[in-house]
């Protein structure tokens, strides 16, 4: 009497060798569901692969964290990195210099100051249109926001429901790859007092300004005969207007720091000095 036919086990050496070899020859970030429809798809021709179309996300996930572990146990020059929602081989940081002056290349392009700082708000703040960005900043942000858009590290996302319906900016994938980021909710690991915005400017109907004022009005309509009561809580809620400004904008410089020393590490030490001699930093701190 013949044996039923068993279905053989794929060895965690030959999807970690399969793997591997993915994500070196993928032209951007591999994300795990890409892996899973290339086994697949490979079991789906060939018998000998068959055993590749039970692979599960999980199974792959140890797979990349296995080999994450050998280059960094190697200490070869080369990592693996899970950036803008896919793994990629990337060199260490510490080698890139070696790898310009091989591949002819001169030093990278460096932000400035002032695109990382409109590029700190757009992240935090996406949705977020070009008024507002420049309410915050104080300045026209047209060249910087032209720049941005140019290196693809933002992108037009939708539309904004205030008057003359202004573009609504937001980050991209190549942003993530950038800053070696995930996901965008790895912004708030930079720094858990600069929590990323998730109603942004659809317009602001709870925050800033824009809120303080509909309360005045409304009050006034409600009690028009009540002229003290009005002007009283219309004095209350500019202070509180104003306060809630400079609130943003500590918290909008403080995300411009956080984002600037994660694109240069140098950064780090005036960062943290600069933290030292702020008193508005140093409360934050203790709070």
């Amino acid at each position: 009497m013949s044996q039923p036919e068993t279905t053989p086990e794929v060895s965690a050496s030959s999807l970690r060798q399969i793997i591997g070899a993915l994500v070196f020859s993928a032209a951007a970030p591999l994300p795990i569901e890409t892996i899973r429809t290339c086994l697949r798809e490979r079991a789906a021709e060939s018998a000998d692969a068959a055993p590749f179309a039970d692979v599960l996300p999980r199974d792959i996930r140890d797979a990349l964290e296995d080999i994450a572990r050998d280059l960094d146990r190697l200490d070869i020059g080369m990592e693996l990195r899970e950036v803008g929602g896919g793994f990629r081989f990337q060199t260490q940081p510490g080698c890139g210099h070696w790898v310009r002056t091989l591949l002819k290349r001169d030093r990278p392009t460096r932000l400035s100051r002032s695109a990382l700082e409109t590029l700190a708000i757009i992240a935090y703040r996406q949705p977020i249109a070009k008024s507002e960005l420049e309410g915050i900043r104080g300045v026209s942000v047209d060249h910087v926001i032209k720049a941005l858009m140019e290196m693809h590290l933002i992108r037009i996302i939708g539309r904004s429901d205030l008057p003359g319906r202004p573009f609504l900016y937001g980050t991209t994938p190549r942003f993530l790859e950038h800053f070696g980021l995930k996901n965008l909710d790895e912004l708030n690991e930079l720094d858990p007092t600069l929590q990323r915005s998730k109603s942004a400017s659809l317009p602001r109907k709870t925050k800033g300004k824009k809120t303080e004022k509909t309360a005045v009005e409304a009050a006034v309509e409600e009690a028009v005969a009540a002229e003290e009561t009005a002007t009283a809580e219309t004095e209350a809620a500019e202070t509180e207007a104003a306060e809630t400004q400079e609130e943003a904008s500590t918290a909008d410089k403080n995300a411009a720091d956080e984002l600037v020393a994660l694109a240069n590490p140098r950064e780090q030490e005036n960062l943290k000095a600069a933290r030292e001699a702020d008193p508005v930093f140093e409360q934050d701190d203790k709070e």
